[in-house]
């Protein structure tokens, strides 16, 4: 809220104008501590006014998607693909591809080269040297609007490991669907990992092999595929999963 001074009428003007010297000065002293209240009153709500926004502020992290989407220019951007795209996804009954199943696993996932919501290059490389999960969100998608606060409120409590990098896709945008635009639901959740911006064709996603949404896809320090998952995981499956995969690149 902006501090605003009002220079206009007196509203206790007319009370004192009224008070003469052959009354008692009561109205005076009144009207004097209730000018001083309304003053003090109006100095804490602006403290509290500005420390509110501060914690806003803060909460909303530099460098991370909730902070590209507080600056969105667009909602879906142009992707480059460099190298093969992942082998389709296996028709499985569970959520998690069991790795013996899935002829991802052991491979390297393109290189894809983007933007995000503010029009800074987002870039997922998986010969960086780094562990990632990369996970592909719809913005109209429930089962995404279920997931996605609980893997924030995971990393929030300090889960993620240190040695493994998130990044989100954001893709299939919609205008005429739920929950447009995708940038204003990321701000909403406080979302922290990098988004990329797929583009109408759903190039990323088509490179990853997207069976539906959510949609994982985990990869070693070492750039090959270690799994992949699509639908709701529940949150302690999915953290039983990262939690492994940056193990294994402490133990690497």
């Amino acid at each position: 809220m902006n501090e605003q001074k009002h220079e206009g009428a007196d509203p206790y003007s007319n009370l004192t104008n009224r008070t003469t010297g052959n009354r008692p000065k009561t109205g005076l002293i009144i009207v004097g501590a209730t000018v001083a209240v309304v003053l003090v009153l109006g100095a804490i709500a602006f403290f509290v006014t500005r420390s509110e926004n501060n914690a806003d502020t803060a909460a909303i992290s530099n460098d991370t998607g909730a902070q590209a989407a507080q600056n969105a220019k667009q909602e879906q951007a142009s992707v480059t693909v460099i190298g093969e795209p992942l082998a389709a996804y296996p028709q499985t009954s569970s959520m998690v591809a069991p790795p013996a199943e899935d002829p991802a696993v052991g491979q390297t996932p393109p290189v894809l080269e983007g933007f995000s919501f503010d029009g800074s290059p987002v870039k997922i490389d998986p010969a960086d040297g780094r562990a990632k999960v990369v996970i592909f969100v719809a913005h109209w998608c429930p089962h995404c609007q279920a997931e996605v606060p609980l893997i924030q409120k995971w990393i929030d409590e300090g889960n993620l490991p240190k040695n493994v990098d998130f990044y989100a896709v954001s893709t299939s945008v919609k205008r005429d669907q739920a929950n447009y635009p995708p940038s204003k639901w990321v701000i909403k959740e406080g979302f922290t990992p990098k988004v990329m911006l797929d583009d109408p064709a759903g190039t990323a996603a088509q490179a990853y092999g997207l069976p539906g949404f959510p949609y994982f896809v985990m990869m070693d320090s070492a750039g090959k595929v270690t799994q992949r998952a699509s639908g709701e995981v529940p949150i302690d499956q999915f953290g039983t999963l990262v939690t492994a995969l940056g193990s294994q690149q402490a133990a690497s």
